[in-house]
This record gives structure tokens, C-alpha cells and sequence, in this order.
């Protein structure tokens, strides 16, 4: 190689060099935009609320522009790149902190949205937590599944069988169920859907479990479909008396960052059980070999002030798109 075409390759990367910084910085700023202007505008604009669900995937973008603008020669790119990477992270500083920890009965919940489409439920009865648990809420329940788990004989309790009336969803319980209610059957705006109230008796008191499953905000409609959803749930969880222990289990359908979430809290006095800093993702796509860390966190469990959190994890893939949410709770 001779010099003249050394210089020449060096001129011709200089050049590109030269292009990238404003194409860079550009992107940059469009994303720091985008990233904070969906969060302003998510509790007002469909698809500011959906940009919610890609936070984690955000993140990671924003560090990568970050990374990318601090290797080219450019004081502007490495600003670009850390705007662009705090305006990415803004959301996870509005996350509610988790409850805390408090002496009381032992209580175990899992809730899992089975997937309509899974016909084995063999793989979620072998995961240990689900068959210690005391309390199990499902979604998307199937009478092949509700006969698989009521023949495993784990939890001596359980929820009506007629799935259709209460949105597919389904409890089962090592404690007595002593009252079974829908939420707000009167409502006509939640796209058919409905929350179900469970009070059970744990250790001669009264536990209110409620299962939720809100619409999929696919669409505009759906969207606001789930807002009346969650409209009504935090209703009737306002309704309970403050000495009452509850939990609040099942597929939301709806991100830790999403204001419609922050909001249900602020309203109720609740707590989440996730955590503060990096929700664990629970809902992924199988079209990609299944990897769970590139999902979003919508399946959760929160509860009412007294109710105390001693630890929270997700169990293994079972055949369904969603991860099983394992609660280990203490009722004063």
C-alpha cells in the first residue's frame, strides 16, 4: 500500500466521519424528543401511551446512541448522546416504590396468563412455586386447563367454572373462597371485560383477592376500553374498608410507566411488588425463540397499605408468552 492511497482510504473515512456527526446528532435528537414527548402525552394520545410498553427497549437505544456518539470526534454527538440517553431514562425516576416488608401470615401468590393457545398444562404444575403456592389467579383460562388443575388436587378451593362469565380467569386457593363478585358488571365501556372480586378466609380474617385482566390496547378503542377497565377497578378498590387486607393479580395489559397505572396507585394508596428501578419484563413474544428479556413488564400484583411484600420473582417459560409472577406476601 502506498501512501498516496493511504491518504486517499484516510480522507475517504474523514469524509464519512464528517457525514455521521450530523446524521448522529440528528438521530439523537429526534429520539430525546420522541422519548419525552410520548411520556408527556401517554395519559392523552394513544400512541404516546403504547411507546410505554417499549421503555426497557428505549433505554437500551439511548445508551447505544450515547455510546455511538461518544466514539466519533464530536463534542456535539456525546451531547446528543447523553440527552438522548437521560431522556430515555426519565421514565424509570417516576416509578412507584414497591412495598415493604411486614410481619404477618405467610401468603404465596402466583399469577399467569396460561395463552389460550397452550394445551399442556403439565409444564406450569411442575414449577415448584406454583405448586406450593396458596393462592393461584390465571387468565385466558381454558376447560382443559381448569380440569388439569382441579385433577392435580394442589389447592383444596376454587373459583366458579363458568370461565365465560368471568372473563376466562380463574383462582385457586388453599383457603376457603367465601364470596365471588364481578366488578362493575354494568359497565359498558371495558369492552365486555370485567375484574372479579374473591374474598377468601386466611386464618379466621377476611383476604379480598381481586383478578384482572383489562383489555389489549391495540387500538384506540381498545385503549380506551382499558382506561374505564382500570376505572372501575380502582373504584371498588377505593370501597374496601382500610383495616382490609387485598391483592390485586393478573395480566394488566398495561406498563409499569404508563400514567393509567401511576395514576390507579396515586388514587388507591396501593402498592406494586415490582421493582423500582428495572421491572422484570413477563409478557415476550415467542416468534423470536422466546426471549424473556427483550418482553415488557404487564403482569403484576399489587396490594392494599397493610399488606407487606417479603419477595417477588418470575418463574421459568411454561408454554405461554407470559412469565408466572410469584408473590410472597405477609397479611398483618
Amino acid at each position: 500500500m502506498t501512501a498516496r492511497s493511504t491518504l486517499r482510504d484516510f480522507g475517504e473515512l474523514s469524509r464519512i466521519v464528517r457525514l455521521l456527526i450530523p446524521l448522529t446528532l440528528a438521530t439523537q435528537v429526534v429520539f430525546a424528543a420522541a422519548a419525552l414527548v410520548s411520556l408527556l402525552l401517554s395519559a392523552h394520545v394513544w400512541a404516546a401511551d403504547m411507546a410505554n410498553f417499549l421503555r426497557p427497549h428505549m433505554v437500551l437505544a439511548g445508551a447505544g446512541l450515547c455510546v455511538f456518539g461518544f466514539a466519533l470526534p464530536s463534542r456535539l454527538t456525546r451531547a446528543g448522546g447523553v440527552l438522548a440517553f437521560v431522556a430515555a431514562a426519565v421514565p424509570f425516576f417516576l416509578l412507584p416504590a414497591p412495598a415493604s416488608s411486614t410481619a404477618g401470615t405467610p401468603v404465596s401468590v402466583v399469577s399467569a396468563n396460561i395463552y389460550v393457545d397452550n394445551p399442556d398444562p403439565s409444564g406450569f404444575l411442575a414449577i415448584p412455586a406454583v405448586a406450593s403456592a396458596d393462592i393461584v389467579v390465571l387468565q385466558e383460562m381454558t376447560p382443559l386447563w381448569q380440569d388439569a388443575l382441579v385433577a392435580s388436587g394442589l389447592w383444596r378451593h376454587e373459583s366458579s367454572r363458568d370461565l365465560e362469565a368471568n372473563t376466562d380467569m380463574k383462582l385457586f386457593s388453599r383457603f376457603a373462597v367465601l364470596d365471588e363478585r364481578t366488578v362493575s358488571p354494568d359497565s359498558v365501556d371495558t369492552g365486555g371485560r370485567y375484574a372479579v372480586r374473591y374474598e377468601l378466609l386466611v386464618d379466621d380474617r377476611s383476604l379480598v383477592v381481586y383478578a384482572v385482566h383489562p383489555q389489549t390496547p391495540r387500538t384506540p378503542s381498545m385503549w380506551r376500553e382499558r382506561s374505564a377497565y382500570l376505572r372501575d377497578l380502582a373504584e371498588a378498590l377505593k370501597s374496601e374498608l382500610p383495616e382490609t387486607p387485598v391483592v390485586v393479580a393478573g395480566d394488566w395489559n398495561t406498563p409499569s410507566w404508563s400514567p393509567f397505572f401511576r395514576d390507579l396507585l396515586a388514587s388507591t394508596g396501593y402498592r406494586t411488588t415490582e421493582s423500582r428501578w428495572w421491572p422484570s419484563p413477563t409478557r415476550f413474544s415467542t416468534r423470536y425463540g422466546s426471549v424473556t428479556q427483550l418482553g415488557t413488564p404487564i403482569d403484576r400484583v399489587i396490594v392494599s397499605p397493610s399488606v407487606g411484600l417479603e419477595e417477588l420473582s418470575t418463574g421459568p417459560t411454561f408454554g405461554s408468552n407470559h412469565l408466572p409472577v410469584i408473590a410472597r406476601l405477609s397479611i398483618p
